[in-house]
């Protein structure tokens, strides 16, 4: 017998798939120029309202694969954060706080995302509303990771009784 989606429970693991998910969105977004339609044309008309004092569409274009490389090195760092602490299972107060050490470096990876997809917003003039699936998805990220620390606190207490 089936369960309806809606009634599903949220498995334990995903934080883990949502990362991937995550991972794979900003990359579609990142292979896409990150919503800039015509980089040479961006970099014409900061030239010409005097923003940029040369045409320098190397450095653009420079920005652009820094950008793209920092957003997939945070991806990655959040995936493996995440995977690290799911791989320790806590019998002691220290595997518990080493656990929740990487939880949190991947909440710290979140926020990194979000600032370096503003970065990106402001250095190449893009719609913000293109990165609007984006946010939702660090969002509910961060929820899934914050509502999975919640749950090891049982664990904690548990372990706080045994000492």
């Amino acid at each position: 017998m089936s369960v309806l989606a809606s009634r599903r429970k949220e498995s334990r693991l995903e934080p883990i798939v949502s990362s991937i998910e995550l991972h794979e969105t900003i990359t579609e977004l990142a292979q896409r120029d990150f919503g800039v339609k015509d980089l040479d044309q961006l970099v014409r008309v900061r030239y010409a309202n005097g923003i940029d004092k040369y045409e320098d569409f190397g450095r653009y274009r420079g920005l652009m694969r820094i950008e793209r490389d920092k957003v997939d090195q945070l991806c990655f760092l959040l995936t493996n954060n995440l995977r690290a602490a799911n791989s320790i299972y806590p019998t002691s107060m220290q595997e518990y706080e080493k656990r929740r050490e990487y939880q949190n470096f991947g909440i710290v990876n979140c926020e990194q995302l979000v600032k370096e997809l503003q970065r990106v917003v402001e250095l190449f003039n893009v719609d913000i509303n293109v990165y609007e699936r984006c946010i939702k998805a660090i969002n509910r990220e961060i929820d899934l990771i914050k509502r999975w620390r919640q749950r090891d606190n049982k664990i904690k207490s548990y372990l706080q009784g045994n000492i």
